[in-house]
């Protein structure tokens, strides 16, 4: 099974202009003589290359900047070989010689899949007390100087048509159905993730909109966004939560186009999850700090389960 976003492969006209803001991100890094390659805490990479690297794979956004691909994480050689072999019965699918498999899905974004043994997080020590739920006792709470992103949590793409997606994530490659903005996208989880959600449609022409590194509380994230901004990286929207997904977050602007998100404090799920059908403004703003002004939610239009078995995106009216 899936397992999560083992690697994502970034190109840029500016490679050190986004080495940098990885690195002020917070990400730890490995030099290269391509580029750089950044670790995070679980095992999953993220890869920084030139635009016109012969080695990368060739681009599916206009311009060829931003993500490349993004290569999933399965949990064993047996389940490998089972993607290859469905995903074989109607489109081209290339080996390399560490055994990491290449393929092209439906709107044509780039994937890849390969063996991947995530590491154990060590616990947190984060504490959070309340007026009659105290766990932290005698000590203060868990101070952070940087923020550090423990795990890729999950990738947001624009794409101009969801049905044959979800289709192809869902019915192919094992993935859940969380919840669904109406009229604007599909939140998915990863069969053996526990995130809200690892991956994103949006209803738009195709673009990546966001990329998603998990942190252990709000805390960090805060540490974070002040530190990215002293370094002076913008945002567009700030500090704010989701209904869906209830995810803390702060998305900061990506050198090569799209967002690149601080969350934290999301729920996580599992098969007994009942998704959604949630109304799109309702399920994006629970509250926002960000400079924007921001269209007023619809408090009187809020979730209710999903029709199952699930009607065709399209038909969701």
């Amino acid at each position: 099974m899936i397992n999560g976003v083992e690697t994502m492969v970034f190109a840029a006209a500016d490679l050190a202009k986004l080495i940098r803001f990885f690195r002020d991100f917070g990400l730890s890094e490995n030099e290269t003589s391509l580029g750089a390659n950044f670790n995070l805490p679980e095992g999953s990479r993220v890869l920084v290359r030139k635009a016109d690297d012969a080695t990368l794979p060739p681009p599916f956004l206009p311009d060829g900047q931003g993500p490349r691909e993004v290569i999933w994480g399965v949990d064993s050689q047996a389940s490998l070989d089972g993607v290859r072999c469905e995903l074989s019965r109607d489109r081209e699918v290339t080996k390399d010689a560490d055994g990491t498999l290449h393929a092209v899905d439906p709107s044509g974004l780039r994937i890849g899949f390969r063996v991947f043994a995530r590491k154990a997080l060590p616990p947190s020590s984060t504490k959070e007390n309340t007026q009659t739920d105290r766990p932290r006792w005698n000590r203060t709470r868990q101070w952070f100087e940087r923020a550090q992103p423990k795990v890729i949590q999950h990738v947001v793409f624009g794409i101009p048509d969801i049905d044959p997606a979800l289709d192809f994530y869902v019915n192919r490659l094992g993935f859940r159905v969380s919840d669904v903005s109406r009229d604007r996208g599909v939140f998915l989880r990863a069969q053996g993730r526990n995130e809200h959600h690892n991956l994103f449609f949006v209803k738009r022409p195709l673009s990546f909109h966001h990329m998603a590194f998990g942190l252990d509380s709000i805390d960090e994230l805060m540490v974070g966004a002040n530190h990215m901004q002293r370094q002076g990286w913008s945002s567009n929207f700030g500090l704010g939560r989701h209904r869906v997904s209830s995810i803390v977050f702060f998305y900061i602007s990506c050198p090569t186009g799209g967002e690149i998100e601080y969350a934290a404090d999301g729920d996580y799920i599992d098969d007994n999850w009942v998704p959604r059908l949630w109304e799109p403004a309702f399920a994006n703003q629970y509250w926002m700090a960000g400079p924007k002004n921001l269209p007023p939610t619809e408090i009187g239009k809020g979730a209710r389960p999903l029709p199952q078995p699930m009607p065709r995106f399209s038909e969701l009216g």
